[in-house]
């Protein structure tokens, strides 16, 4: 019975010093994956949404002669898709806000209310600051990747259509400011990717 246990001992030790010295693998998806993008990876500065934040990565490439125009195009691609992001959210917000206050006012109010978030989010990309930029190696063919993210407040971007829209005087009338300012904080923490 000794013996048995012995043999078994030396066994799982000889297996566990094996599998320590080991190469270890690096965790890829099979080649006969079902993902239609086959192998897959997570950008460098890859940020997801929050409560608190909006996020994006941009992601360009081009010659390492033109390395600013692809940052550029890089923060250009981060700010479209925040841009979305925002705009889908404040739609929702919108929504959300007619149907709890009943409006009879028809499309108009709603409209302009649109109209108003899509000002303030184009002023507020326009200034988006980068939260991380990178760049990838230069290829065979002399060209670069830039990854750029990016981070907006989701408290800043509601304020900043709560003060906007509440300043108008035609949405004023049936404009109820700190129900609005509350009501689309809260859908700007409920949205994520």
């Amino acid at each position: 019975m000794k013996k048995f246990s012995i043999a078994a001992a030396s066994a799982v030790l000889s297996l566990m010093v094996m599998s320590c010295g080991a190469p270890k693998q690096m965790a890829t998806a099979p080649a006969s994956s079902n993902s239609p993008f086959g192998e897959t990876f997570e950008a460098p500065c890859q940020e997801y949404d929050t409560e608190e934040y909006f996020t994006a990565t941009g992601i360009a490439s081009g010659s390492q002669n033109r390395i600013g125009a692809v940052h550029s195009m890089a923060l250009s691609n981060a700010q479209s898709i925040v841009r979305q992001k925002m705009q889908h959210a404040y739609k929702g917000a919108i929504d959300d806000y007619s149907n709890a206050i009943g409006t009879n006012a028809g499309t108009d109010i709603q409209e302009k209310m649109e109209r108003a978030g899509t000002q303030v989010i184009d002023r507020i990309i326009n200034d988006t600051d980068e939260n991380c930029v990178k760049y990838s190696s230069v290829d065979a063919r002399g060209n670069v990747s830039c990854y750029v993210g990016i981070r907006i407040s989701k408290e800043v971007v509601a304020a900043s259509i709560a003060d906007y829209v509440s300043d108008d005087e035609e949405l004023k009338v049936r404009f109820n400011e700190f129900d609005f300012r509350k009501r689309m904080e809260e859908n700007f923490k409920k949205f994520k990717e």
